[in-house]
């Protein structure tokens, strides 16, 4: 088996040499964030949106942002990488960044380092699911609404419990609620709704993610002369008495779901979708 490499701040390691230690703040106290872009080839898919939401994200909590953290040497590391690891195919981006090391909540200091590491995919363009998933909601925790709560950060204790919750039930998903007990987003993706002709997915106000693809797939909602809100509020009665459910995010693209409860959905909209995130990524 070929031994992986990562990159650490633009130099190329492998993987049981990289020089990273207990004391990392992303370690001790979920100090960092990161971005999961999908890759084609060598090319990533939606850089450019990536790496302007790091930026923001970065600004946001404060950390100093060097001057060469753009695209351009962004792109050059993930094809470097990808390049060392063999993966041609599609493959799956991790960029993380996190704080330096030193303080305890307190930081001694705002710079940072950042990680990429690089997973093989099984299809290189995106795929509708052919099964749908099955969803419930997440009950145990709600996800607080604050100017974090729209940020990929390493703190994800509440999406690991999520997870765990998944996996007892036995769904492929399940849904997250907020603080307010309104539908907020899945354990790793943004949630739409379609009813008739119009969609809907949850406005960022009500906490959910900010994610790449929920900005894509509105796009492709509107050149196909649909409406779309994105600045609304959904229950789960919202849910039940939608048409059709799907998910979205930046590496899987949009997976269908067949059940919520007893409520059964269809696919047509997420087949069209997909057909034109596909044109829109790929040119195919």
């Amino acid at each position: 088996m070929t031994e992986n490499y990562i990159c650490i701040n633009g130099a190329f390691y492998k993987v049981v040499k990289a020089p990273l230690n207990q004391l990392n703040r992303g370690f001790h106290y979920g100090d960092g964030i990161f971005e999961t872009i999908h890759a084609n080839g060598t090319e990533p898919q939606f850089i450019d949106l990536h790496i302007e939401r790091l930026i923001k994200s970065m600004g946001l909590l404060k950390m100093n942002i060097p001057e060469y953290y753009t695209k351009s040497k962004f792109t050059s590391f993930i094809k470097g990488l990808l390049t060392r690891n063999k993966h041609f195919r599609g493959a799956r981006i991790r960029i993380t960044v996190f704080r330096n090391n030193g303080g305890l909540y307190a930081p001694e200091e705002n710079n940072v380092t950042f990680v990429i590491e690089s997973a093989a995919l099984e299809q290189d363009t995106y795929r509708l699911n052919e099964q749908g998933f099955r969803t419930e909601i997440f009950p145990d925790i709600l996800k607080p609404v604050n100017v974090l709560s729209s940020l990929k950060t390493t703190s994800a204790l509440l999406f690991v419990m999520a997870g765990i919750f998944r996996l007892e039930n036995g769904w492929d998903d399940c849904i997250i609620l907020n603080q307010h007990k309104k539908i907020c987003e899945s354990i790793s993706s943004n949630i739409f709704v379609r009813k008739g002709d119009m969609f809907y997915t949850p406005s960022l106000a009500e906490g959910c993610l900010a994610g790449i693809m929920r900005g894509v797939i509105m796009e492709c909602i509107r050149q196909e002369k649909f409406l779309v809100d994105d600045n609304c509020s959904l229950t789960s009665e919202d849910l039940l008495l939608a048409d059709e459910l799907f998910l979205t995010n930046a590496v899987t693209g949009i997976r269908w779901i067949v059940a919520f409860g007893q409520r059964r959905y269809y696919n047509k909209s997420s087949k069209l979708l997909i057909e034109k995130l596909n044109k829109r990524a790929f040119g195919s």
